[in-house]
């Protein structure tokens, strides 16, 4: 089929489509929105009657206000006297009164249609009705009402107005076959009224009284193509369904849109036909003449294999445009071809001077395994030439030992893997020397091969000799460092045990001049003075000596002590501390100021010494001021926290901080000041072993702070 053909084909299967789909959208939306219009028609119409039977309540209200001004004076009894012609002028089918507590003192009914004559109500319209008014005044009281209440088999409008001493007049009158007709020549609509729970109501009311239930406030429904029905639903006093109304009307809206749809059909189809036909003459005279010329002379192009010939180009619509791309395109082949014989000269040239060897070797029938081609660093690696190479098969190259994993390395590339691997190779001489190879499968046009570069790697190997024999006399130099650190810890052990050794012996005859002294001191036999001067002297010097031996005792146990960290609230600690001093010395006036939540992370027993022997100082150090003041706080801005207790006591001078947290190095006078000149060294220590450090600023007469970090400080990065 020739392009005509093909054009004048899809004009028309599209012109039909065109036309079917047209058909079926308006038959879809055109028909779909009349069809809405025509329910929204219906729906105002519904509510046309449902305001007329609505403007029933005001008049019946009406009546009910007349006659409750009538009766004012005389009494509710003159409802038994009314005439047959005020029920008919008023509309009314009922009037009664009800005391104030819903009971009945006069009815009077009549039936105003036809005979018009007196009627009486049957004991359940009775019932329903004094029911519904004793409701009725329980819920408004004196104020008037209205609705709708079902009266045995007949449905009534009523309206309540209130009457002397607190008594109700009800008016009312049912929604009978009368006042539909009469309803129905007021508003020129065909209606249809019927109770909600009648029996054998008729399938469309029954549908409708069920969508209605479920809270839809208007239902419309086609009784046939040329009628449509609206439904409402009236509920009584009590909210409940008590009424259904119908509305009938022919479908004008919709029978009018069907007919305007068909009009635009046949318009479509018309001017569509006239459309094609003018196109498809168009198209053939402009368009499928010159591609037939276009068509031709690229033929003679392809034929020719002359991608240097150009279409000639006559004027500047879009098939001359084609032609000009054409032309454009041959351009394109012709730098594409020159440009393909660049990128293979830099290609050879790249694969002919790279520094590692390169190898295509195949993969397919007889050149599986066969060397296809190979650069000039590998024949000089080898010591073979192209020529030699391209007769031989990878496996000549190879090693028996390498050979032995070659089938292994194949599988591993075919699965599509690339492998790097050491293996050794043999040169034209005999001799091997190992390589690196990294090998992959690739292809070329439409065959498969496998791309080898391989890397002489005999100076690493002599490198990772020499570093294997630097390893070896490096593992050697640890275990003898390891040996020399046993010898140390042995050593150190050993000065322990000396350490305390000493320490008991030394305090066994301390504690024997001191008690001597003090029985010597508690003895009044006579001794002079200057006796007694002695050996008071003595006393505390041997007391001290004491103190020293057991503060060193102490110092050297924290090194041996188990460190277990968990988390240790510093700030509970601090406040225990205070708490314990204060009632030590309860005359001290002392501010203090503890941070909230400080908890660290460390060892519970060491940061409780930690923080007694900083306390202590800070409240020892402050006892001479009159208003003294310790604070324990935490600075975060730092690359890790930094703690702080600080006092206004007597400070200390600046140039002697580094004695601070020397062992028996006291800076202030021991009469004044009681203590063993350990207990800096101790915090030290502790400190140390949390990772952290310590420091100390102060000024004599203005206090001191320490400051001190729990974990290791991190410097920043400089860049």
């Amino acid at each position: 089929m020739n392009l005509s053909r093909k054009i004048v084909l899809v004009t028309v299967s599209t012109f039909i489509a065109l036309v079917f789909i047209v058909a079926a959208t308006s038959d879809i939306i055109l028909l779909h929105s009349f069809a809405d219009l025509e329910k929204r028609v219906l729906k105002d119409n519904v509510s046309k009657v449902i305001n007329e039977i609505e403007e029933s309540f005001s008049k019946l209200d009406v009546t009910a206000k007349d006659y409750a001004d009538r009766f004012q004076q005389g009494g509710a009894e003159q409802i038994t006297n009314l005439d047959v012609n005020s029920f008919a002028i008023h509309r009314i089918d009922f009037i009664a009164c009800y005391n104030t507590a819903g009971e009945l003192v006069a009815i009077r009914a009549a039936d105003f249609h036809g005979q018009q004559r007196y009627v009486e109500l049957s004991d359940d319209q009775l019932g329903a009705l004094q029911q519904a008014t004793r409701y009725i005044i329980e819920q408004s009281g004196d104020r008037p009402w209205s609705g709708f209440l079902a009266l045995d088999r007949y449905v009534a409008q009523f309206a309540i107005r209130p009457f002397v001493n607190g008594s109700v007049i009800v008016v009312g009158k049912y929604l009978d076959k009368e006042e539909v007709i009469r309803v129905s020549a007021l508003t020129k609509f065909t209606i249809d009224v019927s109770p909600f729970d009648a029996d054998g109501l008729p399938e469309d009311v029954l549908r409708a009284r069920t969508s209605l239930i479920g809270g839809a406030a208007f239902h419309a429904a086609v009784v046939d193509n040329a009628h449509i029905a609206g439904y409402t639903l009236f509920k009584d006093i009590y909210d409940k369904p008590v009424l259904l109304l119908k509305i009938t009307e022919p479908r004008l809206v919709y029978q009018q849109g069907k007919v305007s749809i068909i009009y635009i059909l046949l318009a479509l189809i018309i001017s569509s036909a006239v459309f094609c036909g003018v196109m498809l003459l168009f198209i053939r005279g402009t368009v499928i003449k010159r591609l037939a010329s276009l068509s031709a002379t690229v033929g003679d192009i392809s034929r020719n294999r002359d991608i240097s010939a150009r279409l000639e180009i006559r004027g500047e619509d879009e098939l001359e445009e084609l032609a000009g791309s054409i032309n454009m395109m041959l351009e394109s082949l012709e730098s594409a071809e020159q440009a393909l014989k660049e990128s293979e000269e830099r290609y050879r040239a790249l694969f002919e001077r790279a520094p590692d060897a390169i190898f295509i070797i195949g993969t397919e029938g007889e050149e599986a395994g066969r060397i296809v081609d190979a650069n000039r660093a590998a024949s000089e690696q080898h010591g073979y030439s192209c020529e030699e190479f391209c007769n031989m098969h990878i496996q000549d190259l190879n090693t028996p030992e390498s050979n032995k994993i070659v089938p292994q390395i194949f599988k591993r590339i075919m699965r599509g893997e690339w492998v790097s691997q050491e293996i050794w190779h043999c040169k034209k001489d005999g001799s091997q020397f190992p390589i690196e190879i990294h090998t992959g499968l690739i292809k070329l046009g439409s065959r498969s091969y496998i791309l080898g570069f391989d890397r002489d790697i005999t100076s690493r190997k002599l490198a990772e000799e020499s570093d294997r024999m630097y390893l070896e006399q490096i593992r050697q130099l640890n275990a003898e460092l390891g040996h020399q650190t046993a010898n140390l810890e042995l050593a150190n052990r050993e000065l322990e045990t000396f350490n305390y050794s000493v320490s008991h012996d030394m305090r066994g005859p301390l504690t024997r001049i001191s008690g001597y002294c003090q029985l010597m001191l508690e003895d009044d036999s006579g001794a002079d003075p200057q006796t007694r001067t002695y050996l008071t002297r003595i006393y505390e010097s041997s007391s001290w000596l004491d103190e020293m031996i057991a503060a060193m005792l102490k110092l050297a146990q924290l090194a041996r002590a188990d460190f277990s960290p968990e988390p240790v609230s510093l700030t509970a600690i601090c406040q225990e501390l205070l708490n314990n001093l204060r009632q030590a010395e309860p005359g001290r006036n002392v501010e203090v100021t503890v941070a909230p939540g400080v908890t660290v992370l460390g060892d519970e027993s060491l940061l409780k010494i930690l923080m007694t022997n900083l306390i202590s100082n800070a409240w020892k150090y402050s006892s001479l001021t009159g208003q003294a003041l310790i604070e324990f706080g935490v600075m975060t801005e730092g690359p890790a926290p930094v703690y702080f207790v600080r006092d206004n006591g007597t400070g200390f001078d600046m140039k002697d901080a580094d004695k601070l947290f020397r062992v028996f190095t006291r800076l202030h006078d021991p009469t004044q000041f009681s203590g063993s000149g350990i207990g800096l060294a101790t915090v030290q220590r502790i400190i140390t072993r949390h990772g952290g450090r310590i420091w100390a600023e102060g000024e004599v007469g203005r206090g001191s702070t320490f400051f001190f970090t729990l974990a290791p400080d991190v410097q920043p990065v400089q860049q």
